[in-house]
């Protein structure tokens, strides 16, 4: 896979497979992952040898980004901006981003711990319904993350819209 093409190509199989909305990311399905790998190594080679292609340097932030490299898809993306400055879109992309980056950094957790979030109230809403407190968010909370760690991780999801179970899984997760 030499060929920017083709690298574009992968990352869009990636992408769809990884079903992810825009900015509302979360980790890839396990089928995207390969298509999503295998298209970062392929433009992280491309951009050392091309380092003054805006397009693989954009590329190459999108592959980070949908992987949840906040940090990698960031240097990448201002590495396509500082390119390109007069793409008003990049530098738009390069904003949201970085909103969605300390989004997910507040949060503080990991793509796994909030998968695990995500299935451990879709059965327990499904079951007992929401009471539009956290009750169950917090029960998950109790049992997976540390007792000091628990505030910030709540606040945070409220900074999001999550202020009870069912917001959770519809403003935070989904």
């Amino acid at each position: 896979m030499d060929s920017l093409l083709e690298l574009k190509d992968e990352l869009i199989k990636g992408k769809k497979l990884a079903m992810q909305g825009s900015y509302q990311r979360r980790a890839p399905s396990k089928k995207a992952i390969p298509h999503l790998l295998a298209s970062r190594k392929g433009l992280k080679e491309y951009v050392e040898q091309h380092p003054t292609d805006a397009f693989a340097w954009q590329l190459l932030s999108q592959a980070e980004e949908y992987l949840l490299n906040y940090k990698a898809a960031l240097s990448a993306l201002q590495n396509a901006v500082t390119l390109n400055k007069k793409d008003r879109k990049l530098v738009k992309k390069l904003v949201l981003l970085k909103e969605q980056a300390n989004k997910w950094h507040e949060l503080d957790l990991s793509p796994e711990e909030l998968g695990s979030l995500e299935a451990f109230l879709d059965e327990k809403v499904d079951i007992q319904g929401c009471d539009h407190t956290l009750l169950y968010t917090k029960e998950w909370l109790d049992t997976h993350i540390s007792v000091s760690k628990k505030a910030k991780v709540v606040k945070a999801l409220q900074n999001q819209g999550g202020f009870c179970d069912c917001e959770v899984l519809m403003n935070v997760i989904d």
